[in-house]
């Protein structure tokens, strides 16, 4: 009968390996090592090979035997008390691993579930050992991979939900072998970072990856000003109180900047991929969606150098108004800092599908931010940049918004109202929109009712950013279509009572984040969709959908403020 090290050994010299590449291979004698080992034989040819071994303690005896069967190795012991969330940081920061091996006395339906929240921190072929699988009951795990094997094999691949097909790409072997079992993982993935873990990330990666050079506490805003509502059927209720968490400027190495702010350093994807970073599920639109906790660019296009220092400016909707108001500028109480830090610096930002240049809107506002003309650089592609600079958001719908982006707003809105001319504007404004998306079906309807009540119909996009900015400040009042066309009331350092008109379909808060730091005070009336959620639309399909404005309804709810 064959020991586990004359496997080994066959399946080395049946590669057409010679034994003298790795020379411990014959030394380890501990058979319970052995036997596990003969599981990950191609894992441990690798020169510098990355092995992690989950265990409450350390378990010396499997550390030394895979030190003396792989070539200069670098071995790791976890303890998985860490938690999940905690676990998956540790992983990254050491990753992509060749071998994985999970040594704990955990549950056995607990080390079924870490073995799928785990597999992807395997490089292509890496392998994942579960000792003693049938401790506790291996059915748990079984059908963990059984999952995988019959979502691999169904002729119906559209009919499985996108984790099923995921599942079933990600498993290439099963292997059971005294009474262990080992998944070779088949996919190349990249492990997410949330915002809240990249400071450890940093720290277990080192010097080399990077660092967090400036941070601020976090904040508590609470709206003064109630918000009312009309009557409605299904929207969404506009929150007042806003916890944000602490801000940091990070500074990071080697990393590569992709289209749609995805930004990776080796197989990791960093907290800046990702606009709306602090919801449970994190997306990317320029991302393939593999798992819960991974993902990878949806482009393999091989990146350009970029020698120097850049502050990630970047957005998944680069060069769209109301991102570019929200997210974007959300990141520029930074820059101050950055900029002291790197006189050279400049502001990175990529082309997208739609937008292969900066517009004139954007360079004066990044301009009115504090960001020179001369210092927004814009890639044409994926660029290797060897010094990345990246500010937390301070806005971040509908979750948080920290009460220091009034600073951000104050410098913007200053700047460009200096520059507006110096003219009458109206006491009261209601700000239209010709956008068919999420459009109003009696537009004419809204626009009259307002303009009997003394309001002036403005399209913002027809004036110029500095006029504006003048023209809120100017009004007493602020009405108009929710969404990106009322967003300059940001830069209205002064109170106001807005007034918006909506459909209950809209669920983004902007407004409200807005309305919140800056104390103005919100009327929503809320809009019949054509395309409801109760008739079973969803996402973008009904967020899009039309609306018609009820004069019975939100006008009767609007004119008992106004009248």
């Amino acid at each position: 009968m064959r020991s586990p090290l004359d496997v080994l050994r066959r399946r080395r010299r049946a590669a057409g390996g010679d034994e003298a590449d790795a020379p411990g291979i014959a030394a380890v004698s501990d058979q319970r090592a052995a036997r596990l080992l003969a599981l990950a034989v191609r894992p441990l040819e690798r020169g510098h090979a990355r092995v992690v071994v989950l265990a409450a303690d350390q378990p010396t005896w499997l550390v030394d035997a895979v030190r003396a069967a792989s070539r200069s190795p670098r071995v790791t012991v976890l303890d998985p008390a860490v938690g999940p969330a905690g676990l998956h940081v540790e992983l990254a920061a050491r990753g992509p691993l060749d071998l994985l091996v999970d040594l704990t006395e955990d549950p056995a339906e607990v080390r079924a579930e870490r073995a799928r929240a785990t597999l992807l921190h395997l490089r292509p072929h890496g392998v994942l050992v579960v000792a003693d699988a049938a401790r506790g009951g291996g059915a748990e795990l079984v059908a963990q991979l059984d999952e995988a094997l019959r979502a691999a094999l169904a002729p119906d691949q559209a009919g499985l939900d996108h984790h099923q097909r995921f599942w079933g790409r990600a498993v290439d072997t099963v292997t059971v072998r005294d009474g262990h079992v080992a998944i070779t993982n088949r996919l190349r993935a990249f492990a997410q970072l949330r915002e809240e873990q990249a400071a450890d990330y940093l720290r277990l990666r080192g010097a080399d990856a990077g660092a967090v050079l400036a941070e601020r506490p976090g904040t508590v805003v609470d709206n003064p000003a109630p918000i009312l509502a009309s009557e409605h059927d299904d929207a969404t209720t506009y929150a007042t109180h806003f916890e944000a968490p602490p801000m940091q400027l990070r500074e990071y190495r080697d990393v590569v900047c992709w289209p749609g702010q995805v930004v990776t350093q080796g197989h990791v994807l960093l907290p800046e991929t990702y606009r709306h970073g602090a919801r449970a599920k994190l997306g990317n639109r320029f991302l393939d969606d593999l798992a819960f906790d991974f993902g990878r660019p949806s482009t393999d296009a091989r990146p350009e150098a970029l020698e120097g220092t850049y502050f990630h400016l970047d957005s998944e909707f680069r060069g769209h108004f109301g991102h570019a108001l929200t997210e974007q500028i959300a990141r520029l109480w930074a820059w101050p800092e950055a900029k002291r830090r790197h006189p050279d610096l400049k502001a990175l930002m990529l082309t997208n599908r739609k937008r292969t240049t900066v517009a004139g809107w954007e360079h004066r506002l990044y301009q009115a931010a504090g960001v020179a003309p001369e210092d927004l650089v814009l890639a044409e592609r994926p660029v290797r940049v060897e010094r990345l600079l990246a500010g937390t958001p301070m806005f971040t719908q509908p979750e948080y918004v920290h009460a220091d982006i009034t600073e951000v707003y104050r410098r913007i809105g200053d700047d460009l109202a200096a520059e507006a001319p110096d003219k009458a504007y109206p006491e009261r404004i209601f700000c239209s929109r010709r956008n068919d998306k999420r459009s109003c079906h009696n537009t004419p309807d809204v626009e009259a009712f307002f303009a009997e009540r003394g309001f002036e119909v403005v399209y913002p996009e027809d004036h110029p950013l500095a006029e504006q900015v003048q023209m809120f400040r100017s009004a007493t009042e602020l009405a108009g279509f929710g969404g990106s066309a009322m967003f300059t009331m940001a830069f209205v350092p002064e109170p106001k009572r807005v007034f918006l008109v909506s459909s209950e379909n809209y669920r983004a808060q902007n407004e409200a984040l807005m309305a919140a730091v800056l104390g103005h005070q919100l009327n929503v009336a809320w809009c019949r969709p054509d395309k409801t959620r109760a008739a079973g639309y969803k996402g973008r399909e009904a967020m899009h959908s039309q609306f018609t404005f009820d004069p019975d309804r939100e006008g009767r709810f609007l004119a008992g403020l106004l009248d």
